[in-house]
């Protein structure tokens, strides 16, 4: 399991060419101040403890259900607990505002996580999740939802997603979609989305009604062509389909007249359909 788990954060490094260096979300979304890394130390003082990561340590029973004491936690992440539910008893503390779950063989989140109402980023890696509960979507101030090698056989987002109008970022990767649900039009604040890794055979129409998108990428896919309806994300800047199988681009491409960067390496574009998106896109820097 160990061995798996190191291979698997190995593996997802490679996810850092698509976002900047951020700040330590113990630093950015909890007041400063030691991060707590025992659950038993932690539950000594509760009313101190603002960060909480427990790392490759199983979570002791008996401790489990004093986990409601920690009210004033704000960054909690668990690593590699041995575990395959999260304990329910999270779901209870009612300032969470970054949570992530990471090496975890977990197969669904608990319904009660509709109760972290600030909560604002959340990272899931490595889990066993073929799908999110409908309540996730009730969580409304949600900026930042990633997914990293995720090993379930097929992943789902519930159509209550769309309820989601805080959602700014969107990361998934090495995480087999099925399809995306309609909703995914209705985001209001998106601007990035990345679908990485995901065996997608085709693009949703509906992503092409994202209109605040300023990067996609949907990088090693089985992907063909691209909907027309991409065309129409007038504030796109940066289009990311390397390593696809794609053979041509639409001329319609030249509505992008925002985009800076758009990267075709690893399709099967031929000289001259890159000289004429050069011709299109006379503004943006193309890699092939």
């Amino acid at each position: 399991m160990i061995k798996r788990f190191f291979f698997l954060l190995v593996f997802s490094s490679t996810i850092t060419a698509f976002a900047q260096e951020e700040r330590d979300p113990f630093d950015k979304y909890a007041p400063p101040g030691d991060v707590y890394t025992n659950l038993k130390e932690a539950l000594k003082d509760p009313k101190v403890v603002y960060k909480l990561k427990l790392e490759y340590q199983p979570i002791d029973p008996k401790l489990q259900t004093k986990i409601p004491k920690l009210t004033e936690v704000q960054a909690l992440q668990m690593t590699a607990n041995g575990i395959t539910q999260l304990p329910a008893e999270i779901t209870q503390l009612p300032n969470i505002v970054y949570f992530a779950c990471i090496g975890n063989d977990i197969t669904t989140l608990p319904k009660g996580i509709s109760n972290w109402e600030g909560l604002t980023e959340i990272k899931l890696q490595s889990t066993k999740l073929d799908s999110l509960p409908f309540e996730f979507g009730y969580l409304a101030r949600l900026k930042v939802l990633e997914m990293q090698n995720n090993t379930a056989d097929t992943f789902y987002f519930p159509n209550s997603i769309g309820y989601m109008k805080s959602l700014s970022e969107i990361l998934v990767f090495n995480t087999r979609l099925d399809t995306l649900p309609a909703s995914f039009s209705e985001f209001k604040k998106l601007k990035s989305l990345t679908l990485a890794m995901c065996k997608l055979n085709k693009v949703p129409q509906e992503i092409g009604k994202i209109s605040t998108l300023e990067t996609l990428i949907l990088d090693n896919n089985n992907l063909i062509e691209l909907p027309r309806s991409v065309y129409k994300l007038k504030n796109l800047k940066y289009l990311s389909i390397k390593s696809n199988k794609i053979y041509a681009l639409h001329d319609s491409i030249c509505m992008l007249t925002n985009l800076e960067v758009l990267d075709v390496r690893g399709n099967f574009l031929k000289e001259f359909d890159i000289a004429i998106l050069k011709i299109l896109l006379p503004k943006c820097r193309i890699l092939y």
